[in-house]
């Protein structure tokens, strides 16, 4: 029991303390269920004994004091629960609330998984039933060691982005990212999206506020409005990729390598073609990018190897079956039956 009590002591100290982990989040969590096992087996064994020690220690501590440690603890719920002193002072010490600025979290509506080694698929569900949904398969080569790191988003026609689907979780919560010899940062592994990001958060790559940037007021952060049948909607999705230390002979800095891709597709949500092959667009440029995508990729080899194939698929409710549908089913593809389907 003190082994175990150790260890959800300083899981929950890392918690507090570090950026989300999925690692020390279920080392804790685990740790807690099984200490709360052990002690319910410990009371369950000492019954007889903790009724005869209650017993005496009842005619001992007087109404005034188990009174006054019931409205202590009654204190401490409440301050808790309304964010009173000094509570709201020991929360302001934790990480998420030091680096909120930092952490970029996709919105609850988002569902992403690794359903095999080599693949990964995000749904954009919706949020009301007369709406579309959106599910993107991202099938990656199966000679990788290491999956590379990859941003997913969405932006409108003219190029502001409108929603971050998914961020890799190594970057999602912080921005510097612990690289072979060196530290990185998010605008050095994925300056596509992060200069996006910026653009219409406002937030630059140090976590300052810069209140030149942003988009304007009429700007929908939400990709619901975009997910309308019948409404002549239309938006590109976004993934950017990139392995860093996959070097060539033009890109030869070992730490870096070739710089990130990015793939688009164009999604027309009144299209009778309900799948959108991802294509290979532009660079984000490497070294100290400035986030601008080039479109030149005549230097970039072994780098296109990394992806199988990205697949986008749009989920359009029939107007039938609109009123008893309660959730969107998700199709994933073969590449071959994907690439047959749309020479179709």
């Amino acid at each position: 029991m003190l082994l175990v009590f150790s260890t959800l002591v300083l899981t929950g100290v890392l918690v507090f303390l570090l950026p989300f982990s999925q690692t020390n989040t279920r080392l804790h969590v685990v740790s807690g269920v099984v200490c709360t096992a052990l002690i319910v087996k410990h009371v369950l064994g000492r019954i007889p004994y903790l009724r005869s020690a209650f017993a005496i220690r009842s005619k001992v501590i007087g109404p005034i004091l188990r009174t006054s440690v019931v409205v202590f603890w009654g204190g401490v719920l409440v301050a808790s629960v309304t964010a009173l002193p000094p509570t709201n002072w020991l929360m302001d010490q934790s990480y998420e609330v030091r680096e909120r600025l930092q952490i970029v979290r996709s919105s609850s509506l988002v569902g992403f998984g690794q359903t095999m080694p080599h693949r990964r698929i995000v749904v954009r569900k919706a949020k009301q039933d007369t709406n579309a949904s959106l599910s993107i398969h991202l099938g990656y080569s199966t000679w990788l060691d290491e999956l590379p790191t990859t941003a997913v988003w969405v932006e409108s026609t003219t190029g502001t982005m409108i929603e971050t689907l998914y961020l890799d979780e190594s970057i999602a919560y912080r921005d510097e990212v612990s690289g072979r010899d060196a530290t990185l940062r998010r605008s050095d592994v994925l300056p596509i999206w992060r200069h996006a990001y910026t653009a219409v958060s406002g937030v630059d790559a140090k976590g300052d506020v810069d209140g030149m940037t942003g988009a304007t007021q009429n700007h929908r952060f939400e990709l619901d409005g975009y997910l309308t049948p019948g409404e002549d909607n239309r938006f590109v999705v976004c993934v950017e990729v990139n392995l860093p230390g996959d070097v060539n002979e033009q890109w030869r800095d070992v730490e870096w390598g070739q710089p990130s891709l990015l793939y688009t597709a164009l999604i027309d949500v009144d299209s009778e073609t309900p799948h959108a092959i991802l294509e290979l667009t532009g660079h984000g440029g490497g070294l100290q990018s400035d986030g601008n995508i080039r479109y030149d990729l005549e230097s970039v080899t072994t780098a296109r190897g990394i992806v199988d194939l990205f697949l986008a698929k749009l989920d359009v409710p029939r107007p039938e079956f609109i009123e008893v549908r309660e959730s969107h089913p998700i199709v994933t593809y073969s590449a071959a039956r994907a690439k047959a389907e749309t020479h179709e």
